[in-house]
């Protein structure tokens, strides 16, 4: 699904009526019509279906106005309540304002403890309320009455239906105003608004509905890059198919680099994930002193023990050989389990800059790699990062909260920076390339945030990879995959005790699952 910036939809908006020439009038009413229509697939035409629509002084409250003139229409018994002076409206918010004042519709001015009251004796008699406040263009948090009056709102337990965005949620960064409207439903125009997809704007956007009012999409060229909510549509078809005639190296050969003394772990739920995920051969380089011990725990698994050093990490002196071991790889993972040992910063320069296929840095790799960004000027590959909030501040020299602030552009200028697709992980993934493209992933849950499934996801887009989808692709796939197995982990055990190695035993049913949707 696309997605576009609060900002963006403003230009777009523009661009339509001023150059396109449809009137700024009639996407007005189309908005309006779809906020009733919805309103009325929820609840219908019955005859207590009474509704509150909380009106602003922008096109916001434009587009209330023209649902609630759809909606006495219909014979809902409809209450107007208006956060500001109705002097106030302009333009075509004006032009409707005069409308519904015609059709005889009832309207209340929130400005004391009066009107307050008979909000909320409206509220309980009421079965929705329509939220027309706020549109894409607000910031910061919400004041005086109009603060009181979301607060009043949220109190009660009255559904509510956003209007293209929940009041005090902004469109570009899912940020929350204290307080911000909780909706159960959100109905947006044309496409659906960044704030919407990411959180924690998603959480209380609720059921979001995105809805045409007839602006074309080749505006869309307008912008200056690509933003996707990945859902099931975004990803089908990406899975390359299985080749009848296929053998293990037809499906890619992943060379992982991970573990250490005490993180074996680390390694084995990589390199599992890249065979579960599909790839036909994987060689896993660790520390020799636990290399018979990883063998023996992951038989599937082709393992090298290198030099190692006194502190039983893998030794910059082991690069010889893993040069060699680096031919006719398909793709590379490097990072899980290996410590931010010296030698550790030294082999993945090395990495680095001697191959030509795509390389996904996790974990140890993330924290060797901030301490010096410089040597990703040598490399030869294409390079996935997948840090977490922590790791992204590092790369970045930044705090973890702030990379949170404002996730989705950080992982762009991180992107960018650093010539890397990365992935930034946690709740809503954000996955950007260094064009500036963005993919939100759709799927997950808490379920996830356990140790060791980091090192699956790295695995997985590893395995992707080799076997021959684009490594921009491949990261935003994978990402889908180990949140759609959450979700279904989740249904199965709850969001507590899941562990990593479950993680693994579901890639293939997943697998499975997204080539019968392709078929």
């Amino acid at each position: 699904m696309r997605i576009v910036t609060g900002s963006e939809m403003k230009g777009l908006d523009a661009w339509t009526i001023e150059e396109i020439g449809i009137p700024s009038m009639l996407l007005m009413e189309n908005a309006g019509r779809a906020v009733a229509q919805k309103a009325i697939e929820v609840y219908g035409q019955r005859e207590s279906f009474n509704t509150i629509i909380l009106v602003g002084k922008g096109n916001n409250g434009g587009d209330a106005l023209v649902a609630a003139r759809h909606l006495k229409q219909l014979g809902v018994d409809v209450k107007l309540f208006l956060l500001f002076d109705p002097d106030q409206f302009q333009g075509d918010a004006l032009a409707n304002w005069e409308i519904v004042k015609e059709a005889g519709i009832k309207w209340h001015l929130l400005k004391d403890d009066n009107s307050f009251y008979l909000l909320k004796l409206s509220l309980n008699q009421s079965q929705l309320v329509i939220d027309g406040i706020f549109g894409t263009g607000f910031k910061g948090s919400p004041q005086g009455n109009v603060k009181r009056a979301i607060t009043t709102v949220n109190e009660s337990s009255c559904p509510v239906l956003a209007i293209d965005v929940p009041s005090g949620l902004e469109a570009d960064t899912g940020k929350v105003g204290e307080p911000c409207i909780k909706a159960k439903y959100t109905v947006t125009f044309a496409w659906a608004k960044r704030g919407l997809v990411i959180y924690p704007g998603k959480e209380l956007a609720g059921e979001l509905a995105v809805i045409d009012i007839s602006i074309p999409s080749q505006v869309l060229e307008l912008l200056d890059y690509e933003q996707y909510y990945v859902d099931e549509n975004i990803v089908q078809g990406l899975l390359p198919p299985r080749e009848r005639e296929g053998f293990k190296n037809t499906f890619g050969h992943v060379l992982v680099i991970a573990g250490s003394v005490g993180m074996i772990g680390a390694a084995w739920l990589a390199t599992k994930a890249v065979l579960r995920s599909g790839a036909g051969m994987v060689t896993t380089c660790l520390p020799s002193s636990v290399a018979p011990h990883f063998d023996i725990s992951l038989p599937e698994t082709i393992t090298k023990g290198l030099t190692e050093t006194p502190n039983g990490t893998l030794a910059f002196a082991a690069w010889p050989d893993i040069r060699e071991i680096l031919q006719r790889k398909k793709a590379v993972v490097f990072g899980p389990g290996l410590t931010t040992h010296p030698d550790i910063y030294d082999l993945l320069g090395k990495v680095l800059a001697h191959t030509e296929e795509p390389v996904v840095v996790d974990a140890d790799g993330l924290n060797v790699l901030a301490q010096d960004v410089n040597i990703i000027k040598a490399k030869k590959c294409p390079l996935i990062l997948t840090p977490h909030p922590g790791e992204m501040g590092r790369l970045l020299g930044i705090t973890a909260k702030e990379v949170q602030e404002n996730r989705v552009e950080v992982a762009r200028e991180a992107a960018k920076s650093l010539d890397a697709i990365v992935v930034l992980k946690g709740a809503a993934t954000v996955t950007a390339s260094p064009q500036g493209h963005v993919y939100i992933n759709s799927t997950g849950c808490p379920a996830l945030a356990t140790a060791g499934a980091g090192d699956v996801l790295a695995g997985i887009i590893g395995g992707l990879v080799a076997q021959g989808i684009e490594p921009l692709k491949a990261a935003y796939l994978g990402v889908y995959i180990h949140g759609l197995i959450g979700d279904i982990l989740a249904e199965e055990k709850g969001m507590r005790g899941v562990i990593a190695s479950d993680i693994l035993e579901k890639i293939p049913l997943v697998l499975k699952e997204l080539e019968a949707v392709k078929e």
